[in-house]
């Protein structure tokens, strides 16, 4: 036979075709309707029947062969060959070998009897419950793979011959059809080709051929993953119309691997819509696979394989949920290390050490009396006490959105920021102002705010680290029962003061400006130092109003306040919108050892940038080296160059404070 399937550059062109033991030419075979032959045994061994000509006869070249193991039988041929002078030269040829996944047994295919499912027209409504938008594949790309995969689908096999499943629910009869039923051991049957099953849902009590009562229950059993297709209905007390089926088919969303979508979810969506005339899920979310540090996919064969149990005794349960929630970038897998594990146990740490300072800072009357999170609207509250009930509540708002959008990633980046950055860095040492009396006002308000924010932030982390959160709760909710069945806070718009949080903004932004200066001078973190502010009225009355907390927060001892005027002289100087940040030196700082000290570490930072650098115009290395790898060390290179412009930037620094020096 001619067929485009030969590949004309590879060899002779000419191909010998088994339909019965090679994929590629059984679809040849189908093709042009040639004769499946199987020469092995269940045993893999040359079957001398599949010989056996027209009189019974076996062929006497067979002698050699028959019953030979095929790896054995393969040498022989190879042997035979040679002998009669056919063979013409033997040469290497490396190609793909299927494999038992235990064992690395080499894989025959093997043609039997199965059952099969005529599956098309069940794939043509699962198809059309997609484009109809019944049915959402999240992310969008792989609804493309789905409809590759059931364009082009083929009968399903459903038959296995394992000793585990549900097993084929068809029955042979033992009287009419006993020729049939062959004995190959103990309680061990095998059935030929021209047996007639009864397929029906329960044993039958009669035979309706022969009217006899004694039957054989076929031995072969389901595919795993047709069982696993009923899997939403067959639950919940199907084929009956029961209470939970009713309730949860169908449910709102299942969560799943690409590399199941459809071995598994495919199927179900058939299943449903033929047995429940249904989709059985509105939204289907593809998760990314979890792949170790370098990208490559673990293994045990590779040793890179990261044991869930020894990571959760080392780091924590719920600081290996955050960690693999933070890196579930919706389209891209999860490169996972240790590294990350750790950093996030950091966090779980900073909640414990947040919840302390909440708890020791408590009055009894809050703790005897815990207001609810809506009784703090009639409160007068500070700034800090509204700004952090301004970010909970927008927090809040961000992170319900990235969940609805399956962004979880987000959704964890949301609620670190909030509670690291925000509540801890931030609020905590703000409201150190109010609880010692600094700022004058009633402690008991900042109490109330530190302890419901704290509240709603257990709840908000709950779906992700549920036992910490569970373990706190208990403490800081004493009687108030477990957390995990407390509804899931809802977002209340009208608690948002975008004017408040521009002001906090505009205030962390100094105090961070003042910490950079104070940095950049190498101004000792102990030493409290003067700063003048230039700038618009508006601004530097608001600063003034709110100067405890800059003085607290970046080590000021006084803040002059102008508008307009001459500069100070030998100041560093940073700029926050319209106003300017000026950090006076005083007599004992000497620039020029500080000059110095910065040009040595430039000088040390540029060598390491160098070789960096040289590594990265290795054409070699660029070729040969891991893409994770070359990735770290451009990675490497960009914070090099980061520290570099830092350091030119504190030379700036003490350049224009030396000016300004000469120039006074």
């Amino acid at each position: 036979i001619s067929d485009p399937f030969v590949d004309q550059e590879f060899g002779t062109g000419a191909l010998k075709i088994t339909p019965g033991h090679d994929f590629n030419d059984f679809e040849i075979g189908e093709k042009y309707g040639l004769e499946k032959i199987s020469i092995f045994d269940a045993e893999a061994r040359v079957d001398p029947s599949a010989f056996v000509g027209e009189k019974g006869e076996i062929p006497p070249w067979l002698k050699r062969y028959q019953l030979k193991d095929r790896l054995e039988a393969r040498r022989l041929v190879v042997e035979e060959l040679k002998e009669r002078g056919f063979l013409e030269k033997i040469e290497p040829y490396r190609h793909a070998l299927g494999r038992c996944y235990r064992c690395q047994t080499v894989i025959e295919p093997y043609l039997t009897p199965q059952w099969f499912v005529k599956i098309k027209p069940l794939a043509q409504p699962a198809m059309q419950a997609v484009r109809e938008g019944r049915i959402r594949i999240v992310p969008e790309g792989w609804a493309n793979s789905y409809f590759a995969w059931m364009e082009n689908i083929k009968d399903w096999c459903i038959s296995r011959q394992i000793w585990w499943g549900h097993q084929i629910p068809a029955w042979y009869c033992r009287e009419c059809d006993a020729g049939s039923i062959l004995k190959t051991g103990h309680d061990d049957f095998m059935l030929a080709r021209e047996a007639r099953p009864i397929v029906q849902r329960e044993a039958p009590s009669r035979c309706p051929k022969c009217g006899g009562k004694a039957f054989l229950q076929d031995p072969d059993v389901l595919d795993t993953w047709f069982s696993s297709a009923l899997w939403p209905f067959s639950t919940l007390g199907w084929p009956e119309r029961t209470e939970d089926l009713k309730t949860f088919y169908p449910t709102s969303v299942l969560v799943t691997g690409f590399d199941i979508l459809f071995f598994w979810v495919a199927r179900m969506i058939m299943m449903g819509l033929k047995f429940m005339g249904d989709v059985p899920f509105r939204d289907v979310y593809i998760h990314a696979l979890v792949r170790d540090q370098e990208g490559q996919k673990m293994s045990k064969s590779k040793g890179n394989v990261i044991d869930p149990l020894e990571v959760i005794e080392r780091y924590g349960t719920d600081a290996f949920r955050f960690t693999l929630t933070s890196l579930a970038a919706m389209g891209r897998d999860i490169k996972l290390s240790e590294e990350r594990i750790s950093g996030y146990q950091n966090f779980v740490n900073k909640l414990w050490n947040a919840t302390r300072f909440v708890l020791m800072n408590l009055g009894e009357e809050v703790r005897s009396h815990r207001p609810s999170f809506e009784s703090l609207r009639a409160q007068k509250l500070n700034l800090a006490d509204q700004w952090i009930l301004s970010r909970l509540v927008s927090t809040m708002n961000e992170a319900r959105k990235a969940v609805d959008a399956y962004r979880f990633n987000e959704f964890a980046h949301h609620l670190y920021q909030f509670t690291w950055h925000e509540f801890c860095d931030w609020y905590i040492e703000m409201s150190k102002l109010s609880l010692n009396g600094t700022l004058g006002d009633d402690p008991q308000k900042t109490q109330r705010v530190l302890a419901a924010v704290l509240e709603r932030i257990l709840l908000l982390l709950h779906p992700l680290m549920p036992f910490v959160t569970e373990e706190i709760w208990q403490v800081l909710m004493e009687g108030e029962g477990s957390i995990m069945v407390r509804p899931y806070p809802r977002p209340d718009a009208d608690w948002i003061q975008p004017e408040i949080e521009e002001k906090m903004g505009f205030l962390t932004e100094v105090t961070r400006a003042i910490r950079n200066l104070r940095s950049e001078m190498n101004c000792p973190p102990s030493k409290e130092v003067r700063v003048i502010l230039f700038g618009p009225e508006a601004r530097l009355s608001f600063l003034r109003s709110q100067e405890a907390y800059l003085r607290a927060l970046a080590r000021v001892s006084s803040v002059e306040y102008s508008t307009k005027g001459e500069r100070p002289k030998g100041a560093a100087t940073a700029v926050v919108g319209e106003t300017e940040v000026y950090l006076p030196l005083d007599e004992k700082t000497n620039l020029q050892e500080e000059k110095a000290r910065l040009m040595k570490e430039v000088s040390k930072v540029e060598g390491e940038l160098a070789r960096v650098r040289k590594k990265l115009g290795n054409n070699d290395f660029l070729s040969k080296a891991k893409e994770e790898v070359v990735q770290r060390e451009r990675e490497k290179a960009e914070q090099f160059g980061e520290k570099i412009r830092t350091l030119h930037r504190s030379l700036q620094r003490i350049a224009e404070v030396q000016q300004s020096e000469g120039k006074s």
